[in-house]
């Protein structure tokens, strides 16, 4: 299960205020990693997938393949709960060649052996940061910036990302939103990254 808290970052002055913050409501913060980040959304041909109400994504990030399939989402205020399988490839293969893994079966029974193709594509600068408490890894704070160009229409945003991690508990969770919201003064996102590049595919 994903359990993350998602904002809209109004503008690139405070995208790049909240890359070089080192604390967030008495956590500490760490030194960002950029990463440029190459996303495909994918499907069959008759979008399967979406049907079943799932996401298929393809991200290509530092030379490996991680596919991902995303389920039953929730919304609550900032926070987004879903289901995540993930699987990294060496390259692309057919959905049967797969090493075993809960995603391969989960796909082959959505959508048997049947050849994914891509939806649209989407690109992020993406600044990773590591949110602490002690010897406690809470959360990945990811600072993101989007680019998406469908159909000869382009778009681009601003978005910070907190996603619980092991070690974390929904408190911490909690505490880091709340000072998001009361004092960067942030708006809860409640679109998902693919919703919004579907709502553009779709005008």
């Amino acid at each position: 299960m994903e359990i993350e808290a998602k904002f809209a970052v109004p503008d690139e002055v405070t995208w790049l205020r909240l890359q070089a913050i080192d604390q967030l409501a008495g956590y500490a913060v760490s030194p960002g990693e950029t990463k440029q980040v190459y996303d495909t959304f994918v499907d069959t041909p008759d979008r399967s997938i979406l049907t079943s109400r799932h996401v298929c994504r393809k991200r290509e990030v530092d030379g490996q393949i991680v596919m991902t399939l995303k389920s039953g989402q929730t919304v609550e205020g900032a926070v987004h709960r879903r289901e995540e399988l993930e699987i990294t490839l060496e390259r692309e293969l057919p959905i049967g060649q797969w090493p075993p893994s809960e995603i391969r079966d989960r796909l082959l029974n959505l959508v048997g052996n049947v050849p994914l193709a891509p939806l649209f594509d989407q690109r992020q600068t993406r600044i990773i940061r590591w949110v602490t408490q002690a010897d406690r890894t809470v959360a990945e704070m990811s600072v993101d910036k989007v680019a998406l160009s469908i159909k000869g229409r382009e778009q681009s945003y601003f978005e910070v990302e907190l996603e619980l991690k092991a070690s974390g508990t929904e408190e911490d969770l909690a505490r880091l939103a709340a000072c998001l919201a009361d004092e960067w003064h942030l708006q809860p996102e409640p679109r998902s990254k693919f919703s919004r590049a579907l709502a553009l595919a779709s005008t």
